[in-house]
């Protein structure tokens, strides 16, 4: 069976964990979380109850981590050829090659720039904008992926849940705790693999809790149950309370899905509501105007009716005089 993918079902279907999992941190970022219970779900059918746990324990990208995953996943060359700087740093330190370091930390500032500068111009990454602080994450991000190998083995990966920074004894993490690479490269190995490495061990060991001795388990008492280890019960309820904060992220993610969909609604229809308010105030301009026309045709209709009564009157004044000089014409000559 090849690495990444999990045990068939019964009938005979497999699981590609690998894939699953680079899917996750390739989707949109509100949509991790839905997506990964999901995934979980479709591993654990699958018969690796293990490799499940560790995908629902992934934990979801931060908005800083979420852009240099798709930048690793639009511009993989670009990031391969700034992390492949750090071997060369690291080689030059080594041989204490001054003029060699000052060169290639020149080399990988530009490096930096140049990618990051071309996401501001684009002022997008996969549809999404890119603030300015994300894209000072994103810089700090390239440059520890440049000093660390392991920061820039994730980094390549594309499936950091937070950004990474270089400070002067290591990388740390966004809220500025220090970020074991090596145990993160390992944690998203494992769930890639479907729960291959640590996991495996704490569930052929029987133990979900590291140092754990060889012994499976003490000799059951018939009539005492011993009582629960309690670092296995702090495991536990770590386990119980992540799990359920995984539910109330899922439904909040569903329930911004929703805000997000009425909102959209909401704008449709003000835009229409907008163009129907816009028809109706230049049909009230057009009726007032159309009102001003009306009441000077109006006006003029009413002088040319005058100038008629006036006409009609004349020529009433004029048939009387002809009819009247009509008759004195049969009057004389009848004289």
């Amino acid at each position: 069976m090849s690495e990444g993918t999990t045990p068939g079902t019964a009938d005979g279907a497999a699981t590609d964990v690998g894939a699953l999992v680079d899917g996750l941190f390739a989707l949109p970022l509100e949509q991790f979380v839905v997506a990964r219970t999901a995934a979980a779900k479709e591993i654990k059918a699958s018969g690796d109850a293990v490799g499940a746990e560790r995908v629902a324990r992934l934990a979801k990208p931060t908005v800083a981590a979420w852009v240099v995953n798709q930048v690793a996943r639009e511009r993989p060359d670009d990031v391969a050829a700034l992390v492949s700087l750090g071997d060369e740093l690291r080689d030059a330190t080594a041989d204490r090659d001054r003029t060699r370091i000052r060169t290639l930390d020149r080399l990988r500032r530009e490096r930096v720039e140049r990618i990051v500068g071309e996401i501001r111009d684009a002022g997008e990454v996969a549809g999404r904008a890119v603030s300015a602080t994300a894209l000072d994450r994103l810089a700090e991000t390239l440059t520890a992926a440049v000093m660390d190998p392991d920061a820039g083995a994730l980094v390549r990966a594309g499936r950091l849940s937070q950004a990474l920074q270089h400070v002067g004894f290591g990388i740390v993490d966004e809220g500025g705790e220090p970020a074991d690479v090596v145990e993160l490269r390992a944690y998203v190995g494992a769930a890639e693999r479907g729960g291959s490495g640590t996991a495996e061990k704490e569930a052929r060991d029987g133990s979900g809790a590291p140092g754990a001795g060889s012994s499976r388990s003490e000799p059951s008492r018939a009539d005492d149950e011993p009582p629960e280890d309690p670092v296995a019960a702090a495991e536990r309820e770590v386990d119980e309370t992540a799990a359920e904060v995984d539910r109330r992220e899922a439904e909040r993610d569903e329930a911004d899905a929703a805000v997000r969909a009425a909102g959209d609604a909401v704008g449709d229809v003000e835009d229409a509501l907008g163009r129907v308010e816009d028809e109706l105030a230049r049909l009230a301009d057009e009726r007032e105007e159309l009102r001003a026309r009306l009441a000077d045709a109006r006006d003029t209709e009413a002088t040319a009716r005058e100038s008629l009564d006036a006409a009609d009157a004349r020529l009433d004044a004029a048939e009387e005089r002809a009819a009247a000089a009509r008759k004195r014409r049969r009057t004389v000559r009848r004289a």
